[in-house]
């Protein structure tokens, strides 16, 4: 397809993807959830694979971790497999592309999953306790307004000022990214349960790259940062061993890790997860963020996608309204972002093979 235009529904990623896993020659895995998407179809999370299943090395790239999200993410998915011929991989190395990873978010055009689920909070969530977050508790009401009728800005952006200027500017980013567990119906709500998705990931992964002695995996997201833009989030604590392996190796405009001594693994994040299911693996992980807004606007917009779930219409005119306007923030119709974008991801991958070349 034209470099500058992205596929947009959950149908035209898959089929995209699994017709460049085709033309390449690699055979194309489907796991399918249980629920299903608008038009009553199948949903499926699809895996494509290059270099031998018992390579030392693993490479994991990640799209649709956030549904909404994907359409950059699987595009760079195919890109990869359009060059496979040409990248002369190492015999040792193992590239496994799982598209698709919450498959309903994707096709419903939703960050969270059927449950209302942010799965980059829920890893192995059968196993641990759910820590608290009480600034969550005191941000909940007016971000996730219960109301009959579309949600104004008057009853959000005061009172999130106030909270700003009481907790200092990076406070609710901060909240949030913690992530949630007593709202199921709020923001990054990390569930109650291990979520089939998440479960079908760690089986992917541990079928695909169990023999690796070193992997990396890449979360590729979109949204995070402003508009042409990309970043790495380490999700580990700055100097940690994965946080400066990540900034040896990755050339990138920003490269953020948490602050020191904060606890990571609780949070529930995917990429630092998959070491539970690589245990003979010195495993790395990064998440790639390629910008399209304010943090501030996508706050916003996200609070009106959640009301309409919950409380409103998808149907209505103004539901229309806000779900395309919200799609739209995650993937931009600007052929000169994806382009941009597309550029960046391509080189956050081409450093992804390189550091597993070695």
């Amino acid at each position: 397809m034209p470099q500058d235009l992205l596929p947009l529904t959950y149908d035209e990623c898959r089929a995209q993807f699994r017709m460049a896993a085709h033309a390449a020659g690699v055979a194309c895995e489907a796991h399918a959830i249980s629920a299903r998407g608008p038009q009553g179809q199948e949903l499926t999370i699809d895996v494509a694979s290059l270099g031998p299943q018992d390579a030392s090395r693993a490479l994991i790239v990640l799209s649709g971790v956030h549904g909404v999200e994907a359409p950059l993410p699987s595009r760079l998915q195919c890109d990869l497999l359009d060059r496979s011929a040409q990248l002369r991989l190492p015999g040792d190395l193992r590239v496994v592309l799982v598209h698709g990873v919450n498959p309903w978010g994707m096709a419903w055009w939703r960050r969270a999953n059927e449950n209302n689920v942010d799965l980059n909070r829920n890893w192995n969530r059968d196993n641990i306790e759910a820590p608290g977050n009480p600034g969550y508790e005191v941000m909940h009401e007016h971000l996730c307004p219960s109301t009959p009728t579309v949600p104004g800005l008057d009853t959000f952006v005061g009172p999130m000022r106030k909270l700003r200027a009481e907790h200092g500017p990076t406070w609710m980013r901060d909240v949030a990214s913690f992530g949630q567990f007593t709202h199921p119906d709020g923001f990054y709500f990390g569930g109650d349960r291990t979520e089939h998705s998440t479960r079908l990931l760690a089986d992917i992964v541990a079928t695909q790259a169990g023999a690796a002695t070193e992997s990396l995996s890449v979360d590729l997201h979109t949204g995070h940062g402003p508009l042409g833009t990309f970043s790495l989030l380490t999700g580990s604590n700055v100097g940690s061993p994965n946080h400066r392996w990540i900034c040896e190796r990755f050339d990138a405009q920003q490269t953020s890790g948490r602050a020191a001594g904060t606890p990571e693994r609780h949070r529930g994040h995917l990429g630092a997860g998959l070491a539970d299911v690589l245990p003979t693996s010195d495993h790395h992980w990064v998440v790639a963020e390629f910008g399209t807004r304010t943090d501030e606007r996508r706050v916003v917009l996200n609070r009106l996608e959640n009301w309409v779930h919950h409380h409103g219409d998808r149907e209505s005119s103004e539901g229309i309204d806000i779900i395309a306007t919200n799609r739209r923030y995650y993937s931009p119709d600007d052929p000169a972002w994806a382009r941009t974008a597309l550029e960046h991801g391509r080189g956050v991958l081409a450093d992804a093979l390189t550091a597993m070349h070695r």
